[in-house]
């Protein structure tokens, strides 16, 4: 940076920032098309000149996102050098900076955590969310940074936060940060657990979505982290909340199969009816979706609302044994079969996820148990048994001929092309 333009800047003068420009209008340009420099915004961001910060934020915004020589941005200083209220303001300026990443992928959150300010991490929080998930070039988060630093205050900040989460994406980034591997696959509980630190392994350990049990490069989990110190170094209040939260060791765990092994197999029947059902829900469009659940849930109405009709006995006792047959078959057999259908479909439909197929199993479960029910109060035992024997042969029925029809694809064979051997000038061609 020219001695001028460091003048001005050490001064904090906007004043003299504005009669320098007069002087060279292309000094702050000359300064941008540095790659790697300490600019006036670096020097004005360490010392707490907010006016001329802002003012060479407005003037060059592309200056917050330059690296000096030591590879930190303006807001890396700002925190650096303790200057809450400038880096807030710079955030609140432009929130992307909270995840500009400096010197080993280190980014203002991370530093900030470092540090130690809760106020300015709760700014930096609900300024730029997603920075939660950021990691360094050793794959550390903020969680990391806090447990390896015993900052207390700034853990309780952060897992707060992502435990307050209300919008849809929250859940994933809680459940990614909270158990996100480094470089060396520990997790932040590992971290507490190799420095035996009673206090953070506390604080984790009441974050439901935290994976007690993840195995490092090593092969160890948390518990294996905490004994590792030895028995005279360890704290037994430790080890007994680890394994009172469903925490265990290594050994005991079940061997996780290797993705390439996996792969190797063959594709089993349920895969295959799975792989099947997640590719029709992908090619279908979200309005096609809404105007299929439209006509299943109308269908469920319609065969529910049969069911649940109250069926005149005097009428029911002269009708004939064929008559009845025909009743059963006619009726309730196709209703029977619809109802059930629309019910699969409408489970098909859905989207994926856990928590929507628990809830609709919830909700269709005593939907289902309603229907059953209605039927059995009809008629009498022999003829309802009849009737679903009817229906559950009409679907074992489709179900083989669906997993034979997988058996045969499976089993066909690929013609192999035909080799022929081509000799010219004693060269064989395939």
């Amino acid at each position: 940076m020219e001695s001028k333009f460091l003048l001005v800047t050490q001064s904090g003068s906007v004043d003299a920032l504005y009669s320098l420009i007069k002087e060279d209008q292309s000094i702050i340009q000359k300064v941008d098309d540095c790659l790697f420099i300490h600019t006036p915004l670096h020097e004005a961001s360490s010392t707490g000149k907010m006016d001329l910060a802002m003012e060479l934020m407005v003037l060059k915004p592309s200056f917050a996102k330059k690296l000096n020589e030591d590879g930190l941005s303006p807001l890396h200083l700002a925190v650096e050098n303790q200057q809450g209220e400038l880096a807030s303001e710079l955030v609140k300026f432009d929130p992307s900076l909270v995840r500009v990443r400096g010197r080993g992928g280190m980014t203002a959150l991370h530093l900030v955590v470092k540090k130690g300010d809760v106020d300015l991490l709760t700014e930096f929080l609900r300024a730029c969310p997603q920075s939660i998930r950021d990691a360094n070039v050793n794959g550390e988060t903020a969680l990391h940074v806090a447990v390896m630093n015993k900052k207390y205050e700034e853990l309780q900040v952060l897992t707060g936060w992502m435990q307050r989460g209300r919008k849809s994406e929250d859940g994933c980034t809680e459940n990614h940060v909270l158990n996100k591997r480094d470089r060396n696959g520990n997790t932040a509980l590992h971290l507490a657990a190799y420095e035996n630190d009673h206090k953070g392994v506390k604080k984790l350990l009441k974050c439901m979505s935290l994976n007690r049990n993840i195995k490092n490069k090593s092969g160890m989990t948390a518990l294996d982290a905490l004994r590792a110190n030895g028995s005279h170094k360890m704290n037994k209040a430790t080890e007994k909340l680890i394994k009172i939260s469903g925490g265990k060791t290594g050994e005991s765990l079940s061997k996780v199969e290797k993705m390439s092994v996996f792969l190797r197999k063959p594709v089993t029947f349920r895969e295959y009816c799975s792989t099947g059902i997640a590719r029709y829900r992908s090619r279908m469009s979200d309005g096609a979706r809404n105007s299929l659940l439209v006509i299943t849930a109308l269908i469920i109405t319609a065969t529910y609302q049969t069911a649940a009709q109250p069926l005149d006995k005097e009428k029911q006792d002269m009708l004939e044994w064929n008559e009845v047959i025909s009743e059963v078959v006619c009726l309730w057999g196709f209703n029977t079969t619809s109802f059930f259908l629309s019910i699969i479909l409408t489970f098909i439909l859905l989207p994926a996820g856990k928590a929507y197929t628990w809830w609709y199993f919830f909700i269709a479960g005593p939907l289902v148990c309603s229907y059953w029910t209605s039927t059995y109060m009809k008629y009498s035992p022999s003829i309802f048994f009849d009737m679903y024997r009817l229906v559950i042969l009409g679907f074992l029925i489709y179900l083989i001929v669906f997993y034979v029809r997988w058996k045969c694809i499976r089993q066909k064979k690929v013609l192999k092309p035909k080799t022929e051997l081509i000799s010219e000038r004693n060269k064989t061609m395939v």
